[in-house]
């Protein structure tokens, strides 16, 4: 398996920055989803570590509503842009950031008090194999307090096995993104080749780079006994942000929601 992560976290972290800029302006209101949510679901941290955080797009956004917060990332790249925005949009001093690799979180941050929950978002989960993935989440379970919660965000094999699009193109400022997708429904793997081609003149495109990603997904039974084994009580299952979150019954949203957002609690002993 390849390290796509570090090649595009840390070789080239430009070419999905705009990809990242371009969801800035939604942060607000998913995070007053993800409050609401927590809420519902009875929690009302005050501390949070966002995992895979990127540009602190949700970061900012709970520290401007109080939440103290620790964004994490493996791209010192995107957690330079992620300080200077929070200083900027005066969240410094309640949103703080931090290069980490996710596989070794628990001893990078072990300095830190524990946290209220984590929060991990915008598909940023199943880089790595299987054995990783659980072991990360045993991790997160130790840096949260008894009582404390883990939210996921991604996107669900279910929907992909139903509606998997094998090409696509999107434009981003000065490129062109073109897309192949192809599932392995053996190993529940979703690989993805961005091919990424800048703009060079006013009709003139040229091949940048190619990176191929791959990651896991699973299926929302198969997402919550992960939860399980790894320690985590399963809580609940909402849709993701942008879908509704009024009057959806839980089997239709398993089956046919794209991205789902499962909430776990660490019980108290």
């Amino acid at each position: 398996m390849s390290d796509w992560t570090k090649e595009l976290s840390e070789e080239h972290p430009e070419l999905y920055l705009s990809a990242l800029e371009g969801r800035i302006a939604q942060a607000g209101e998913e995070v007053d989803t993800l409050l609401d949510i927590l809420e519902e679901q009875g929690f009302k941290p005050k501390v949070i570590l966002d995992l895979n955080c990127g540009i602190g797009r949700h970061s900012i956004e709970l520290g401007k509503r109080g939440i103290s917060v620790l964004g994490t990332d493996l791209s010192s790249y995107y957690i330079e842009i992620a300080k200077k925005r929070a200083e900027k949009l005066e969240a410094s001093d309640k949103a703080i950031f931090r290069v980490a690799d996710m596989r070794e979180i628990a001893s990078i941050i072990s300095d830190k008090e524990l946290f209220d929950g984590v929060v991990n978002l915008f598909t940023s989960f199943g880089f790595y194999d299987d054995k990783t993935n659980d072991d990360i989440l045993r991790q997160c379970y130790q840096l949260v307090r008894p009582g404390g919660f883990f939210v996921l965000e991604i996107m669900n094999r279910d929907w992909i096995i139903r509606n998997l699009q094998k090409r696509g193109f999107s434009r981003r400022k000065d490129m062109i993104v073109l897309d192949e997708r192809y599932f392995d429904q053996n190993t529940s793997r979703m690989h993805t080749t961005w091919t990424y081609l800048v703009q060079q003149g006013e009709q003139k495109f040229v091949l940048s780079k190619q990176i191929t990603i791959d990651h896991r997904v699973w299926s929302p039974h198969e997402l919550i006994e992960m939860f399980k084994r790894t320690g985590w009580q399963f809580k609940a299952a909402y849709p993701s942000f942008g879908q509704s979150q009024n009057d959806v019954r839980l089997d239709v949203l398993l089956l046919e929601g794209k991205h789902l957002l499962l909430v776990g609690k660490k019980l108290k002993k």
